[in-house]
């Protein structure tokens, strides 16, 4: 078989990367390899568990690859051969391609832990995954969640809405400790705790122990955590090994890039989760498994390996959690982060309100942005409030990060208001913020 553009993978960065290459040449032919039928909307597999949603409502049909034309392979990539430019599969079958995409993605990352092959420890990263993990909360009353991330108390709190007793045990001093500031932190930690979630910080896990299937976690301090189920949520490692074993270049955080998100290989590109990102601000490489971050990366090397030109400036890595009727959101570098690189930081805060507050529903808003002391530039924000207001504000501020703007610029924005919508009209969080850095200056 041959074909102008072969990508290994079919999430969202390889379904994107072959549709960009379409649009930007409809005569070439491309084709993607996966392993299994269908695409699972990955970040929703929490609501599944928490019974917000059901599992055939986040499994979509593979239309939109074959309906953009593209020829779609259920099968497994095994090995590449770049000088002769042809991928042998599972199925022993060879394809010779002229341009190769890979977008093998990311396993999750599980400690070298006695006890991790008991029955009813899982990670969660697949449909398989989440009808295992939903078999055994069928008789689950403790269940234990080993990693306080984005991931790790999105489930906390979707799975003690089904009255479970929930404990999250996480290795840092705090939860979400990479991606915010101790200050949002302990918010995040007081919702959680005041739900009824037992969080076990600076504490690492010894070993799971039970007969055949898991009843308890022990942790280095000797504490005894009762559990019939124990999922792991620390992190992912990006899926590098194909690339490895073709004598691509690999980078701390997984498959090196150029801008254009071609390997070290002629040819041959990678994006999302198996890829290293480079940090917009620090130009530093940095781990960036965000499914934006995958999507914008597989437009740029769907655009290359067509013909056409195109650049991923770098990331900010933008992100948002809901849990428990609050949201928290992040761009750009923590406090925290800055100063870890040297620089000289500025912070400013501020304290309003999604809505009027003469309204019903109108929720606490709390912002923290970062920038750098000398030029005013924004490096980050954090966000912590009401379900509305925060993802919508990351974003405007992830293009602020992008655009180098400062907090002069934002003490101008012009913005809109209304009584159910937006704060009142003179408290706007991210103008009132960077006023209260401008102010920290003149002191």
């Amino acid at each position: 078989m041959k074909t102008d553009i072969l990508i290994i993978g079919g999430g969202p960065a390889g379904i994107i990367a072959g549709i960009a290459a379409k649009e930007t040449n409809p005569k070439l032919s491309i084709a993607l390899i996966k392993k299994d039928k269908g695409i699972t909307v990955r970040c929703s597999e929490p609501y599944v568990l928490g019974g917000m949603v059901k599992l055939k409502d986040i499994i979509v049909a593979d239309q939109m690859i074959i309906g953009a034309g593209i020829n779609l392979i259920i099968d497994e990539a095994i090995k590449i051969n770049p000088k002769e430019k042809i991928v042998k599969t599972r199925k022993n079958k060879q394809i010779r391609y002229k341009k190769l995409i890979l977008a093998t993605g990311a396993t999750p990352f599980v400690p070298p832990i006695s006890g991790v092959n008991l029955k009813n420890v899982f990670t969660l990263r697949n449909a398989k995954d989440v009808k295992e993990i939903q078999k055994s909360l069928k008789k689950a009353k403790n269940i234990v969640i080993i990693g306080g991330g984005a991931i790790g108390i999105t489930l906390a709190s979707v799975l003690k809405n089904k009255k479970r007793n929930i404990s999250i045990i996480e290795l840092s001093p705090n939860l979400v400790f990479s991606a915010y500031d101790k200050e949002v932190s302990k918010k995040v930690e007081t919702v959680l705790k005041q739900s009824g979630i037992k969080i076990l910080t600076n504490e690492q896990v010894k070993e799971i122990i039970g007969d055949k299937s898991v009843k308890a976690v022990i942790t280095a301090s000797n504490k005894k955590i009762p559990a019939d189920l124990v999922l792991f949520a620390v992190g992912v490692r990006s899926e590098t090994e194909l690339a490895k074993k073709a004598g691509i270049k690999i980078g701390k955080f997984g498959i090196y890039c150029k801008k254009n998100q071609e390997t070290s290989i002629r040819d041959i590109y990678a994006i999302g989760d198996c890829v290293q990102a480079t940090d917009l601000i620090t130009n530093k490489p940095t781990p960036s498994q965000l499914a934006t971050t995958a999507v914008f990366q597989g437009k740029v090397a769907g655009i290359n390996a067509a013909g056409g030109k195109a650049e991923y400036p770098g990331v900010v890595n933008p992100a948002v959690s809901l849990f428990k009727g609050v949201a928290v959101g992040r761009v750009g570098l923590t406090e925290k982060q800055a100063k870890a690189n040297n620089f000289k930081i500025l912070t400013g805060n501020a304290k309003s309100f999604n809505r009027y507050t003469c309204h019903p529903g109108a929720k606490p808003l709390e912002i923290k942005l970062v920038f750098d002391q000398k030029t005013k530039r924004i490096f980050g924000a954090q966000i912590f409030g009401g379900e509305e207001g925060v993802s919508q504000r990351i974003n405007l501020l992830s293009l602020a990060i992008q655009k180098e703007l400062t907090a002069v610029d934002l003490a101008k924005l012009n913005y809109c208001a209304h009584p159910e919508l937006t704060p009142l009209p003179f408290a706007e969080p991210i103008v009132m913020a960077a006023e209260d850095a401008l102010r920290k200056v003149k002191r």
